[in-house]
């Protein structure tokens, strides 16, 4: 069998990253702005759709040349906006990451390229360092913690999204 899951892969707002994460060694912590022009551009939102599912992000990008060695599932083609979240239905083919997610590894961490702009500002009350532009997906990690946060995840069985074992 497999999982298919009903799942938020990403948001919009500030995200903290080290700051030798983003080039910027000179920083212990750098917020950086996900604006929702970005999350939700025509061009972003496409690259989220049949992208791979990995079990913690890998130290490289996912390709065509190494697609086996990481992938244990894939997103679908309905991307869709649902309030500040993408909302994507994935599926989860290999029994070990399946019985991750079933022991309650649930939270999910966009792999993704973008450019960072170097501009400060507030956003909902908060200093952000940079802002994102022109976000590309790469994988979707299912991982303990995401940066993200806890609503950037698998669903629990518990609200109107969530996984179900076929």
């Amino acid at each position: 069998g497999y999982l298919v899951a009903d799942a938020r892969v990403a948001r919009t707002g500030i995200q903290q990253y080290l700051g030798i994460e983003v080039g910027r060694p000179d920083l212990p912590v750098v917020n950086v702005l996900r604006p929702e022009e970005e999350v939700f551009a025509d061009e972003a939102m496409a690259s989220f759709a049949h992208r791979p599912v990995t079990n913690d992000h890998p130290r490289e990008a996912v390709t065509a040349d190494n697609w086996k060695k990481y992938a244990v599932g894939q997103t679908s083609d309905e991307v869709k906006r649902e309030d500040k979240f993408l909302r994507i239905p994935l599926m989860v083919a290999d029994a070990s990451a399946i019985a991750d997610v079933e022991r309650g590894k649930r939270q999910l961490s966009a792999g993704y390229s973008c450019d960072l702009e170097w501009v400060s500002g507030e956003y909902d009350g908060q200093h952000y360092d940079a802002i994102q532009r022109n976000i590309r997906a790469n994988h979707v990690a299912i991982v303990q913690r995401g940066r993200a946060g806890n609503e950037v995840r698998i669903g629990d069985g518990t609200d109107d999204w969530g996984a179900a074992p076929i």
